[in-house]
């Protein structure tokens, strides 16, 4: 019996063990299900409560320091030509001085709208440069105080087109609020954003999104200044926004608005661009020092290089594509050739034209510099004296002469013909002997790479052009050989007058 009983009590004990073990691992597992099922609940609604907070403070602080920038710009008279007699009637609305007189026209002027955020406390502001490219008469209306509708006469101190940034300085008689200048160099992908400006004259606007991209690239009609290192948002920018600035959650400017895509509509379509605060920090005080931005120039023109042309000029990677060297620049005379491929700017590697651009303009004019380049595949090295970039851009345009010649470059989707002293006089060629283009194929590649009537083949691969046949059997021998493309140099015509050289890949049908 004592035996039994013992084993009844210690079945029992082990019994009680197990429940108290059981309840104790138990209790301990619904405590940690709290636990961790507590931090996914409470944290976002903490986050979104916190960020409700924020964009407000955000607001108030940044809206007295953006101001709205009003400008008149006065095109320059034209003078008319002689109004037939018959139509004299039609424009008695202009009255006397007007077409019916004989006189030129007195142009109407024109308004526009634009933001700016004030840098320093003393009335400098930055803008874009397009808002007050050309203004004969520039006012800013500050924000910083209620009721306060004066417009302050500004004078542009500088501006900087290739980078579209712009100066501007009033005199308010007192201290004005200011914004800070952020790091967008360690700006992140998804980080928000607030947008404040005056879009379609909606003074103080303010619109909030994330950072959609770093590091773009806006091309201009010049590809030779292009603006690099953009910020891209989804914060709503529309017209009128140019200028203002775009501030992180500290209230800080981490870029300034200058650009919208909207695929043809009127307004935002959720894809808007920024400089960046970097290139604000390097410009912006130059600019109120000198009035301007002084930096070193090669004078070369140059372009990127695509699959095609890394294969034909034995570039693997990196690199820009020296197309033509201007007589007028410091790369003349010195030991760079066109079709070199420039890799590196004292011994710093080169991505790309714009790493390229930016690179050279860091220097300033005098300064001389050691250019890497690949040159028929062999590495080289050339050290040019730098010059001082000029102000003017060029509109790369092309002329379109009259068509004629026969189709002897219908491979390329292109008709040639020879070019003579007369014909290039005619139609304002870019040489007077070898071989131009007459027509283009709608529906070619020729057409979609940019060819244009008019141009001049200078080269094709590594034949100098003299004669239609020179294209011809080129364009065959590649063709037997199974290429995938030939290099065409182009030289044309711009609407100034100067001539320029491209360089183009055409693909050859399979």
């Amino acid at each position: 019996m004592k035996v039994r009983e013992a084993h009844a009590h210690s079945h029992t004990l082990i019994v009680l063990l197990s429940i108290t073990v059981g309840l104790l691992a138990a209790l301990v597992v619904m405590y940690g299900y709290q636990a961790t099922a507590a931090t996914p609940a409470t944290g976002p609604t903490t986050n979104v409560v916190q960020l409700d907070r924020t964009f407000p403070q955000i607001a108030a602080e940044t809206e007295p320091a953006v101001v709205s920038i009003f400008t008149k710009s006065v095109p320059q008279a034209q003078p008319q030509a002689e109004i037939p007699e018959e139509l004299r009637p039609f424009f008695r609305q202009f009255g006397p001085g007007g077409p019916e007189g004989g006189a030129p026209m007195t142009p109407m002027p024109s308004h526009a709208l634009g933001s700016g955020w004030i840098y320093s406390e003393d009335g400098y502001i930055v803008t874009n440069a397009h808002v007050v490219k050309d203004a004969t008469d520039i006012r800013v209306k500050l924000h910083d105080r209620e009721a306060d509708d004066h417009q302050y006469e500004a004078k542009v101190v500088g501006n900087d087109p290739r980078t579209e940034l712009a100066l501007l300085k009033i005199d308010a008689g007192r201290n004005l609020p200011t914004l800070k200048l952020g790091d967008s160099k360690s700006l992140k992908v998804g980080e928000w954003v607030m947008a404040v400006g005056s879009p379609f004259e909606l003074e103080q606007t303010v619109t909030a999104g994330v950072v959609s991209a770093k590091g773009r690239t806006l091309d201009s009609s010049d590809p030779r200044f292009r603006m690099g290192d953009i910020i891209q948002t989804d914060a709503s920018i529309n017209p009128g926004n140019s200028g203002g600035p775009l501030v992180n959650l500290e209230g800080r400017v981490i870029g300034v608005n200058v650009a919208i895509l909207s695929g043809g509509m009127p307004g935002n379509v959720g894809i808007g661009f920024a400089i960046p605060a970097a290139t604000v920090e390097e410009v912006v005080p130059r600019l109120k020092a000198e009035g301007k931005m002084v930096r070193g120039w090669l004078g070369i023109e140059i372009r990127d290089l695509n699959e095609n042309l890394r294969d034909a000029y034995k570039v693997p990677e990196g690199g820009a594509l020296v197309e033509q060297i201007r007589d007028d620049g410091p790369a003349k005379g010195s030991d760079l050739h066109e079709e070199d491929v420039i890799v590196g700017v004292n011994g710093e590697h080169v991505k790309d034209s714009w790493s390229l651009q930016q690179a050279v303009a860091s220097h300033r004019p005098g300064e001389e510099i050691t250019l890497d380049v690949v040159r028929a595949g062999e590495p080289a090295q050339v050290k040019i004296k730098l010059g001082e970039t000029p102000a003017a851009s060029v509109d790369r345009a092309g002329r379109e002469p009259k068509a004629g010649g026969s189709p002897a470059g219908s491979a390329l989707g292109m008709s040639l013909a020879p070019l003579t002293p007369e014909v290039a006089e005619q139609n304002g060629l870019a040489a007077k002997s070898g071989v131009y283009i007459t027509k283009i194929a709608p529906d070619s590649e020729a057409f979609e790479r940019g060819l244009q009537p008019g141009d001049v083949i200078e080269k094709i691969n590594a034949t100098p052009v003299k004669t239609v046949g020179d294209v011809t059997r080129t364009v065959e021998q590649a063709q037997k050989n199974h290429d995938r493309f030939v290099l065409l140099r182009i030289a044309r015509m711009g609407p100034d007058g100067e001539r320029e050289v491209i360089t183009i890949d055409l693909n050859l049908a399979p």
